[in-house]
Formats: C-alpha cells, structure tokens, sequence
C-alpha cells in the first residue's frame, strides 16, 4: 500500500474508557494503531453514565491510547424511553450521538466515519450523517444484526425480542442505504446482507472487507505477565458467552474427555477444567447450563466448573495468561469468529477450539496449522468430523507438560497492526472513489 497523507477517521462506539464491553475492542486496537499509518483518529461514544456499573473496569485505563481525544455523550432520556424503561445503549445514545456527531462532522476534520459495535441502533447513523454532511460512513459487523430466525435471546423480555426482530429489517436497510463500506469479521454476514438487500453499492466487492477480531500484544504487556503458584493442579480455562449459545461446542468437548478418561485416565488426573464469564445475567441458584452438561450427559463429574458471573476483561486476561491451556468455543450458527482467538494465540499456551465445520475458524485453522488443536464438529448433525480423542489426547499431554508455543510469526497477519492496515486501506480507497464522484458530479 502506498504511503497515505495523514487522513482522519471518527471511531464511534456503544462504550469506551473506563468501560470494557467486547463489541468496543475494534476500536480501542485501532484508536492505537491507526495514528501510525497516517490515519488521526477521535473516539466518539456514549459515556460511564449510561454503562452497566458491572462494566465498568478501573484497571483498564492502560488499554487505551491516552493520545487519541474522545467525545463523550451524556444521557438526555426522551420522555418515550424513560416511559419504556428502555436500558438498551442502541436507544439510550441515538440522539446525542447523533448531535454531538453532527456537531463534529461539521467541522469538514474528517475523512471517514466508522462505526463498530453490536448495538446494532447506532448503525442508522451513518444515514443521517452521509446525507447531511457527505462524510463516507463504514459499518463494522460483528455479528448479523437481522436473523431470519430468532435462535439466540439478548433480552429476557420477548416483547423486545419480537419489537426488535420486526424493526431491525427496516432500520438495516435504511443503514446500509446511507454506508459507503463494510467491515465484517465473517464472509458469511456480507453474504447475508447481499442475499436480502441485493446490489447496494456499499456491498460491492471492492467496499466490503473481512477482517477477523485482531490479537492484541499490548494487552498482555499492558496488564502485566503475572503467574501463579505451580501447584499439582493442571488447570484449563474458557472465558467467555456459554448458555446454549456454546451447547453444541461444548458437548463435543466433553465427549472427548469422556474417551480420553476410558482410555488414558492418568491424562485427566489431576486436571481442572474452570469456566468464568459464561452468563453476564446469571443470577444466584439458576442452571449452570455447561457444567451441568459435562456432568449429566458425560458423566464428568467434578472435572468441569462454571462460574457463569461477568469478570472484568483485566482479569479475564490475566486467567489467561496463567492458565496451562485455553479453550475456544464456537456457537451453532456459519458465522461466528471469536475475539480471543489470536490474542490467545499469542499467550503461548496450548489451545484446543470447537466449532462447526462451516464457520470461519475452519478456514482459519486449516491455513494455520499451528495453531491449536480443533475439535471440528457436523453443523447439522452435531457429530464430529474427524478424531477428537487424538485431538484432546495430545492437547492434554501438551498441558500436562506446560507447554510453550511461540506463534507471533505464525499469526502476525491477525494482529492489530496488520489488521488496522487493512482498514486503512479500505477507507483510502472509499475516500478516494467518493472524490471522484464528487468532482465527476
């Protein structure tokens, strides 16, 4: 790519500094990265008073770049919000976000305004934003924002679960309508955009970009390389959504053990499987969904423990880095590509991933072989695809002798620098077809 000029870019997101919620890390790698290959960067999101107290996360202040300004928005509650009782960021922040961002962009600093998050809401205002100031707009997907079926709950309220399926259709398309680009960290979402929406032109080839959940090196720098007591314990750690989200994943895990304690007991002597985060609503005396499949459908007794309450993401990373080996799970729909997996990488510890045969991390895991070890099970059927007791076999011989893995040049591709480089060489190419159109106009 060649050498850019400097450019501008204003990252909107639902949370950031002191908050910690996993749809804002995008942007907190970028606010990081962007500056170096000439693109500025400003953060533009909602601030500590419309975040979940539990979110909140003191320790984190060395995550994010203290060079990079932010503009934060206070609550204005409409009178139909506060009378909804409507908790939702993607609601709460619309307004403001949209005045404080007008307020920005006419001032003509900025090239390019991309917005990441999974509050799928503040989408609509790259419409409102494209058409009243001409500022290109990039949508960052995390996860598809329209199901054609509503297989997986964010609300315990079905009332909002069925206002916000009806509403969303609309409310994408009327997004897209006003992006210039996409960003997704799945093929499969772009598609599913193309099949609903047809020929928009910010889903042509050459605006759309795949770009995985980037490794980040700094955070295991940041928060310190601490260690913890060897004792005769082995322990293995998932931090992460569970729930029926993760069933399927985790079945074939537990499946594994089950052969691998038929068969070579002595791997499983002295192992500890811990699971931390599972259920950000999980409330006292409620089913602790994945432990109790390892223990009534395996038979795996006391081996799996779930702690299904939030953690903050210091401490998430901090198990992490001491664990002896790290588990992935992927969830029973084509799309999803977890965050962690190259930061994880990066830890050095043995990894062992399941997922569907279909999901990204397939492709990912047969280009990089190194990477861990993948339990690959049927989308359909659930069953495995291949042998997954000598998977779990030699994953847990490489935990038993605390193995270390250096895999930096393995998976530098997937680091945040790489990854900010290939943002930037989108918005360039976006910035520079909208400035021929303009003067063509």
């Amino acid at each position: 790519m060649a050498e850019l000029t400097r450019r501008r870019v204003l990252l909107v997101t639902s949370s950031y500094a002191p908050t910690m919620i996993a749809d804002m890390h995008r942007v907190r790698h970028l606010a990081w990265e962007l500056p170096g290959i000439g693109w500025d960067v400003e953060v533009l999101a909602p601030g500590v008073q419309f975040q979940r107290r539990e979110f909140i996360d003191q320790e984190s202040a060395p995550l994010f770049n203290p060079e990079v300004p932010v503009h934060e928005v206070s609550p204005g509650d409409s009178w139909w919000i506060k009378a909804l009782k409507m908790r939702s960021i993607g609601w709460r922040a619309l307004r403001p976000l949209r005045d404080e961002g007008n307020d920005l962009l006419a001032s003509g600093r900025f090239d390019m305004v991309y917005i990441s998050t999974a509050n799928f809401n503040l989408f609509c205002l790259a419409h409102d934003w494209s058409r009243r100031h001409g500022t290109p707009c990039v949508l960052d997907y995390h996860d598809p924002w329209v199901r054609d079926r509503i297989d997986f709950r964010t609300t315990r309220h079905k009332v909002k679960l069925v206002a916000g399926a009806i509403l969303s259709r609309f409310m994408e398309w009327r997004a897209l309508n006003g992006s210039a680009g996409i960003v997704s960290v799945s093929q499969v979402y772009i598609d599913e955009l193309r099949k609903r929406y047809g020929n928009l032109s910010c889903l042509s080839d050459d605006r759309c970009r795949v770009i995985p959940f980037a490794g980040s090196e700094n955070d295991f720098l940041l928060l310190g390389q601490t260690s913890r007591q060897r004792g005769a314990n082995i322990e293995i750690s998932y931090v992460g959504a569970g729930g029926e989200l993760m069933s399927k994943g985790f079945l074939n895990i537990c499946r594994a053990l089950r052969e691998v304690g038929k068969n070579s007991p002595e791997l499983l002597e002295h192992v500890k499987i811990r699971l931390y985060g599972t259920s950000t609503d999980w409330r006292e005396g409620e089913p602790k969904t994945l432990e109790e499949i390892a223990r009534n459908q395996c038979g795996l007794g006391d081996l799996i423990q779930e702690d299904p309450r939030r953690i903050s993401y210091t401490e998430a990373t901090r198990i992490a880095w001491r664990s002896d080996g790290l588990l992935v799970l992927g969830i029973d729909g084509p799309g999803y590509m977890p965050s962690k997996l190259f930061s994880y990488a990066l830890s050095g510890h043995p990894l062992l991933a399941s997922f569907r045969s279909d999901s990204p991390m397939s492709g990912v895991f047969e280009k990089l072989p190194g990477l861990g070890h993948p339990l690959v099970w049927d989308a359909a059927s659930g069953a495995a695809v291949g042998n997954h007791v000598d998977q779990m076999t030699q994953f847990l011989r490489e935990v038993a002798q605390r193995t270390k893995f250096n895999r930096r040049d393995l998976v530098a591709d997937y680091l945040a620098p790489a990854m900010a480089w290939r943002h930037a060489e989108l918005f360039e190419k976006i910035r520079a077809e909208q400035r021929g159109m303009s003067r063509e106009g």
